[in-house]
Formats: structure tokens, C-alpha cells, sequence
């Protein structure tokens, strides 16, 4: 357990300290729905994953937050989506719901333009959060179920994909931000790939293998001649995700579940209330809020390694 515990906190990105502490300007986040606060309009947005209740059963946005707003909070930003304070933002998400890397209205590209007409484009004091491929890799699953690709071309894509979304970092760090930059969790453990595998062996470690090679290939095309643990830094969420998967004991405060959905509600609508829920206790008891998305457990734990990547890197 312990060994499994250690692997999860360790992180790629070159040095283990820093000459005098980082302190980021803003915080810019580009993905999917997993760094996505949905604006509902009140400064109290929801978010894909079970959004917490205060003591008087009203939601919050600023309990279970996901990964990217612990490590906001970590330097004291809000995002505008959940500003119940009524605080300056200086935490921006431009990750959008569904993104595909390549999508051309979605996608890694798409979004750093936005950033460009919207946000002043990237600077030097950003501190920039990557992550993106969930849906990339459930397409390609669903390309092979059906017959429109093979296994050995789901790979071939998979890797192609992971090294357009590397280019997209390399994009990033060449603008003299700084980044964290997660992998993609292992899709194969997913409550989405479990369901398929009774009628279509073979998905969860199809899934698990794609995910290998989107993440191998995202991970060796950032350009390690120009940019290391000064520029960015590496949460490591398969890992984390596979780790907490055979070694649930090894995280006391973390998911006893970690095979089936919390929420019976679709999300972002899913609450910890009883009746959005399988179980009462769902909300912290279960790795997975739905099919594909993770719970808050799992939110808080890559946020904690996505802090210690920021706070070790010598940024």
C-alpha cells in the first residue's frame, strides 16, 4: 500500500525545489467538462461532478471542487463561475464540455484561440492547467465497436492524438507561461467501460491500452529540448486512478467503490442530496460521479498532486 501511495505522488518535471516561491498572475485552464465550472448566471456554477450541499441543503460550488479549482484556490483565485464572494476572478476556464484535442470548435487549438480574442492571450505569469482525451478515447472505442476501425488503427489514432495535444502544450509553454498538465485518467476502469465489457469483451483493456498510448504519446511529444520542470509540471491521473483501483486502502480519506457511478442524475445537476445519488454517501464513497467522470475524491486528490507540482517545479 505504501508503494502504491508513493508511485501516485510521483511526478515528471526536472528540479524539487524552487530559489523563491511561485506566484502566478492569473490561472488559465483548457480541457473538458473535468476543468469546466458551468455559469449558472449567480457566480454559483455546477460542475461535472457531484456538486456539494451547505448545511442548509443548498448548493455550493465552492465544496467538492474539481482539480483545477484546488489548485486555484491554492494561490487564492476564483473563477467567475464560482464567485459566491464576489472576489476579482483571476482563475479563467476555457475548457468546454465534450472537447475532442482536434476538434476545430472544441478542440486544444480552438481553445487557446479563444484565450488569444478573449483573455489577452497567453502570458508570461500565466500558470496554465492541460487536460483533455476522455472523449477522444471513448470515440475510438466506439469507432472500433462498430467496425470503422480496427484495434491496431484505434492505437495508431490514439497516439497521433496525444501528440497533437503535446503540440498544444508546446504551443502553451512557448508563450513563457507555466503549466500543469494532467494525463488522461485510465478509461478502461471506467463505469462506462465495465458496463460494455459483459456484451463487448475486450473494452476495458482495449480502453486501458488506448489510454496508454494517448498518454505515452502526450507525454513524450512535449519537447524536451526546450521546456522541463522550469516550464511545466506532470499529474500523473491514470496512474492515480489505477493505483487507487487495486489499492483502495492505501488512501484512508479516499473511495471505497471504485467500480460503479454515484449519481443517478445527469450531470452537471447531480448534488450530493440523497436522491441524486445510488447510496447516501456516494458523494465521497465512489471514485466515479457517472460513466465517465470522475468523483470529488478523485478531484481532490489529483488537485493536492497538481499543488505539489506547482509548489516543487522550479517555476
Amino acid at each position: 500500500m505504501a508503494f502504491a501511495a508513493a508511485a501516485v505522488l510521483a511526478a515528471c518535471g526536472g528540479g524539487t525545489s524552487q530559489v523563491e516561491t511561485y506566484s502566478p498572475t492569473r490561472m488559465i485552464s483548457f480541457g473538458d467538462e473535468a476543468s469546466l465550472i458551468v455559469d449558472d448566471g449567480a457566480a454559483n456554477g455546477r460542475k461535472y461532478t457531484v456538486n456539494g450541499l451547505d448545511a442548509n441543503a443548498a448548493r455550493d460550488c465552492t465544496l467538492t471542487p474539481i482539480w483545477s479549482q484546488v489548485l486555484a484556490s491554492h494561490y487564492g483565485f476564483v473563477y467567475a463561475a464560482c464567485n459566491k464572494a464576489a472576489a476579482t476572478p483571476k482563475a479563467f476556464s476555457r475548457a468546454q464540455d465534450g472537447a475532442k484535442v482536434g476538434d476545430p470548435a472544441s478542440g486544444i487549438s480552438a481553445q487557446i484561440a479563444e484565450q488569444q480574442s478573449v483573455g489577452g492571450g497567453l502570458q508570461a505569469g500565466d500558470l496554465v492547467t492541460v487536460m483533455m482525451g476522455v472523449h477522444d478515447l471513448v470515440e475510438l472505442n466506439e469507432q472500433v465497436r462498430a467496425g470503422s476501425l480496427s484495434d491496431a488503427d484505434a492505437r495508431t489514432e490514439a497516439r497521433r492524438r496525444g501528440a497533437q495535444l503535446a503540440a498544444g502544450v508546446n504551443a502553451i509553454l512557448g508563450a513563457g507561461t507555466r503549466a500543469i498538465v494532467a494525463t488522461v485518467p485510465d478509461m478502461g476502469l471506467s463505469p462506462y467501460a465495465r458496463t460494455l465489457e459483459s456484451t463487448s469483451p475486450g473494452t476495458m483493456a482495449r480502453l486501458s491500452q488506448l489510454t496508454y498510448e494517448f498518454n505515452a504519446s502526450l507525454r513524450t511529444g512535449i519537447d524536451a529540448t526546450r521546456f522541463d520542470g522550469r516550464n511545466y509540471g506532470l499529474v500523473l491521473a491514470d496512474d492515480t486512478v489505477v493505483a487507487v483501483s487495486k489499492v483502495p486502502g492505501a488512501f484512508s480519506s479516499y473511495p471505497a467503490n471504485v467500480t460503479d457511478a454515484a449519481c443517478v442524475v445527469a450531470l452537471p445537476q447531480c448534488t450530493s442530496a440523497t436522491a441524486d445519488l445510488v447510496e447516501s454517501g456516494s458523494t465521497t464513497s465512489h471514485m466515479w460521479a457517472d460513466t465517465l467522470r470522475l468523483g470529488p475524491s478523485l478531484h481532490a486528490l489529483i488537485g493536492s498532486q497538481a499543488v505539489a507540482r506547482a509548489v516543487d517545479n522550479p517555476f
